[in-house]
């Protein structure tokens, strides 16, 4: 069983209720095995935070949302671009972000969830807000972090916020190695 933090984030200009922050706590809610959570403020000084946090565990798997986004995006790396957006308490950026890649196996990871129903794309760019800051501060201190945009909730379906959660919670217990039949299908032990 591995050690893992999950991540979402709170509201922030144009999203006042972040979906991240349920789906966070159906994550804990489910009290599995090794997994610990946190509720970030989508700041830019968030960064600091995760990257002290991302340390003391095995792996990481970040929650963010991405209002456009019409699948689930599993984000390969971090890039050293920041967009001139306020932040939830209204600041900007003061740094670019550090360009890191996962060491997770990223792209096995989308197979399987596509293979278990879940619509999964690939990315290669984590954005230029905070999500792609936070993910480049957290993959600095532990490689093996994984950035999950998903998209606003549908009414129903895969996408609906009970569907959301259903995907987090299959994918968390998968790498966390938590039993509950969630797993999936892949051999992740070599990370």
């Amino acid at each position: 069983m591995r050690r893992l933090l999950v991540t979402g984030f709170g509201p922030y200009p144009g999203v006042p209720r972040n979906p991240t922050t349920p789906l966070v706590e159906t994550v804990a809610a489910a009290r599995l095995a090794g997994v610990a959570t946190a509720l970030l403020p989508t700041t830019w000084q968030v960064c600091e935070e995760i990257a002290a946090r991302a340390r003391a565990y095995d792996g990481v798997v970040m929650f963010g949302v991405a209002p456009s986004a019409r699948r689930i995006r599993y984000e390969r790396v971090s890039l050293p671009t920041a967009g001139r957006h306020p932040d939830a308490a209204g600041a900007l950026p003061v740094a670019a972000p550090r360009y890191a890649t996962s060491r997770l196996p990223v792209a096995e990871l989308a197979k399987a969830a596509r293979g278990a129903g879940f619509p999964v794309a690939l990315s290669h760019s984590a954005g230029t807000y905070i999500c792609n800051a936070s993910y480049g501060a957290a993959l600095a201190s532990n490689p093996h972090t994984l950035f999950v945009h998903i998209p606003l909730p549908t009414g129903r379906g895969a996408l609906s916020q009970a569907g959301l959660a259903r995907h987090a919670l299959w994918l968390v217990a998968g790498l966390a190695g938590s039993a509950g039949g969630q797993r999936p299908q892949l051999d992740l032990r070599g990370w």
